[in-house]
């Protein structure tokens, strides 16, 4: 029997009265703002245990964040570094469906997009950005 969290696979699912469960995948996505600015975070919480076939792809969505991160200077390229992550998944037989991350500032969703779609946009530094590639399992 496979047990999970039935919004764990949807970016920025609506919260509902269902209990947490044992084996559960719950996936929160929340912020703060501080002076007019925003934060982001997204964490992936399993609960009592992680399933079998659920590790592996934990750790490719892990490998590839930190791959990410190594990538993320100033003259980086946004195309290039979604599309590093994007011929990862889909080498592990994953679809890359959701932009690699996005701009942080005034607006909790800004500019740049980090997405293979995404105009040539060039990295400098101090831009805030968010690094967090995924996989979203359907059910």
């Amino acid at each position: 029997m496979l047990l999970h969290g039935p919004n764990s696979s949807i970016p920025h699912a609506v919260p509902t009265n269902r209990k947490i469960e044992s084996g559960d995948i719950v996936t929160i996505d929340f912020g703060c703002k501080y002076n007019g600015y925003c934060s982001d975070m997204t964490r992936t919480i399993f609960i009592d245990f992680v399933q079998d076939y659920i590790k592996p792809v934990y750790d490719l969505v892990l490998k590839n964040q930190e791959l990410t991160l190594n990538q993320l200077y100033d003259g980086a390229n946004v195309k290039m570094v979604a599309k590093m992550v994007a011929n990862d998944f889909e080498f592990n037989h994953f679809d890359f469906v959701h932009a690699l991350g996005h701009g942080v500032g005034l607006d909790i969703h800004e500019g740049p997009v980090l997405s293979t779609k995404a105009s040539d946009v060039i990295l400098r530094e101090n831009m805030v950005i968010t690094d967090e590639p995924g996989i979203y399992l359907p059910r």
